[in-house]
């Protein structure tokens, strides 16, 4: 059976171009590949790309993109999907170049949100520069990890641990629907998912992590100066121990920038169930 390794890649349609430039490369560190009045695309490593955002007037996430080891993983995926009554596309040629990929699978998910199972993603020559310095964490573990507020939790557990394969990282008690947060590789989690009522269905937040929590530190001055506006305060995690802040986005959702994040041994990890998201800060604001 094929499954998923990281979460390799974010797509979306947004309204503003212009200042998701701004928020992406002079606040957060993220090199800019293409810059036109409709596309913002992004490195955060060795990587072609990792973030992919068109312009449109109806924001929406339009690919999450979660990579495997080649085309058998994508095949027996295909046929998962299939056999718990998902529809699904295999890409074009000239789709999977698009996407600078080999090879591709998109579908949605339960929400709507468009997911796409992929290998071979295109690698650069040349180093990635951050404008600001930040070096992302990425080797092995993708760009971070998703969290979504979704309509019912039960059809996103059947998705992503009994289809895509992940495994269970541990549960949060954050309301009145506990959150999931599940793993594919040593990163704590690549996805987290939870229902709150009215709030969602929707993408919470994407993560990335730095190594350095200096570059956090001086990103979190930027957002105190006014470069973007703060969803929660600098704060730690329980169950991955990160040390992050909240910052929403030009569309609305948000991302989470952080350093120090938990890196797990499947062969010895077991799930826990935390009272609390935090140890302490990540205060809500606004």
């Amino acid at each position: 059976m094929g499954r998923v390794r990281a979460f390799g890649y974010l797509v979306a349609t947004v309204r503003d171009i212009e200042a998701w430039k701004v928020f992406a490369a002079d606040v957060h560190g993220m090199q800019i590949v293409e810059h036109t009045e409709d596309r913002l695309k992004l490195r955060l490593d060795e990587r072609s790309w990792r973030i992919d955002l068109h312009r449109g007037e109806v924001e929406h996430i339009d690919a999450v993109g979660w990579e495997v080891r080649g085309p058998e993983d994508i095949e027996a995926l295909e046929k998962a999907l299939i056999d718990h009554g998902y529809s699904t596309h295999r890409a074009s040629a000239e789709e999977a170049a698009y996407r600078q990929v080999t090879d591709y699978l998109a579908f949605t998910d339960p929400d709507g949100h468009g997911i796409e199972v992929y290998y071979g993603q295109h690698r650069e020559s040349t180093p990635f520069v951050s404008p600001t310095g930040a070096r992302f964490v990425t080797e092995g573990m993708g760009i971070g990890h998703v969290m979504f507020a979704v309509s019912e939790s039960a059809p996103f557990r059947e998705l992503y641990m009994d289809i895509l394969g992940l495994g269970l990282s541990d549960y949060i008690d954050i309301g009145p629907d506990p959150g999931t947060f599940l793993h594919c590789n040593p990163r704590h989690h690549s996805v987290a998912f939870a229902h709150r009522p009215g709030f969602g269905p929707r993408l919470g937040h994407l993560m990335v992590q730095v190594d350095n929590l200096d570059t956090v530190g001086r990103a979190y001055d930027r957002i105190l100066e006014g470069a973007a506006p703060l969803g929660a305060t600098l704060g730690k995690h329980t169950n991955d121990e990160m040390i992050s802040y909240y910052v929403k986005t030009p569309s609305g959702w948000e991302m989470e920038y952080g350093y120090g994040g938990l890196e797990i041994d499947e062969d010895t990890w077991v799930p826990g169930r935390w009272n609390a998201a935090h140890f302490w800060g990540h205060q809500r604001v606004g």
